[in-house]
């Protein structure tokens, strides 16, 4: 095994005891008795192993009260905060709202229903007029084609009285 692995294993080990660590703080609502949890582990007959027991015992203890917020005291003391910011927030939104919209330029939704409205009678506007266009340019087209059988007739007339005078 590389020391890389033993590294990983080690850092594994440690975060798995740090999460039960927390689990049985947060089961027994936030105590964990050491005492308790050291009942299960063998004694040695030999009193000095029992003072050193002790020992690591208040140790234990000593950073154990140095955690002294555990995650429901944080989740609990920040919900105050932030419902108070909340509102706070929105006070201050409601005060400054139209002069933020007017700086930054923001649309409401009364601007974006006008938007709408505008839009759909300048679709209807685009129908009209290119079913008027459609209308005009047929109905040009046949003037321009009775334009042109009429000037293909006086064509034809003017050509056959030059033919007459020249006869």
């Amino acid at each position: 095994m590389d020391y890389i692995e033993l590294i990983a294993i080690i850092i594994l080990v440690v975060a798995i005891v740090f999460l039960i660590y927390y689990y049985i703080q947060t089961a027994n609502g936030g105590n964990i008795d050491f005492k308790e949890v050291l009942k299960f582990s063998p004694k040695s007959k030999e009193d000095t192993s029992s003072v050193h027991l002790d020992d690591e015992l208040k140790e234990k203890v000593s950073v154990g009260d140095k955690i002294k917020y555990t995650f429901k005291d944080i989740d609990k003391s920040y919900a105050n905060t932030t419902d108070a910011f909340s509102r706070r927030l929105d006070s201050f939104l409601d005060e400054r709202s139209e002069e933020l919209i007017e700086n930054w330029s923001l649309v409401t939704t009364d601007d974006l229903s006008t938007l709408e409205e505008r839009c759909a009678s300048a679709c209807d506007s685009i129908d009209a007029l290119e079913k008027r266009f459609s209308e005009y340019s047929n109905t040009t087209d046949s003037k321009i084609e009775d334009l042109d059988k009429r000037l293909k007739a006086i064509e034809e007339e003017n050509e056959a009285l030059e033919e007459a005078e020249k006869e």
